[in-house]
């Protein structure tokens, strides 16, 4: 019994111990502003937990959610970064235009391309997604759920559908 006892003393000691140094990370990860360091924390980290929140991090801070941050630095990130999923969030969820036309312009994902086409609140940059797209069908669905003040959207997915058409 007293070895039993011992036994469970010592488990509890190195569950503080553990739970102290995870503690520990996680408030460096969660100051953490080094989006080069991030990223490979993100992406190599042996512990599953430090990558996501890493990763979290990260997409957190390209998208703005950090001050201090310069924006040439989040931008030079987004045009280095080769992760589709992290362009696919800067384009849908950055705070400057510059960050998520940067992201558009290196996504490869119609569909993604199609939400931006869709939803961004920024013509310009809507119309930019409706060109890259090369889906026919995607681009027919933006024709078909573009608002009736959005027709300048519409016809460019229509005159895109025409280009296809012409070069297929």
């Amino acid at each position: 019994m007293w070895v039993m006892e011992r036994g469970m003393f010592m488990f509890q000691s190195l569950k503080a111990r553990f739970s102290a140094r995870s503690d520990h990370q996680d408030d460096r990860l969660n100051t953490c502003d080094d989006l080069p360091r991030l990223d490979r924390l993100r992406r190599y980290a042996r512990d599953r937990t430090v990558r996501q929140r890493a990763d979290a991090r990260y997409r957190a801070l390209l998208v703005g959610g950090n001050a201090s941050l310069r924006l040439e630095t989040r931008v030079a990130a987004v045009r280095d970064c080769t992760d589709t999923a992290v362009l696919a969030y800067v384009a849908r969820s950055a705070r400057e235009e510059c960050l998520r036309r940067e992201a558009v312009e290196r996504l490869g994902s119609d569909r993604v391309l199609m939400e931006v086409a869709l939803n961004d609140s920024v013509v310009r940059l809507r119309r930019r997604a409706v060109a890259l797209m090369n889906d026919p069908v995607l681009l027919e669905d933006v024709v078909s759920r573009c608002q009736t003040g959005e027709r300048r959207i519409a016809r460019d997915a229509a005159q895109r559908l025409r280009e296809l058409a012409d070069c297929a």
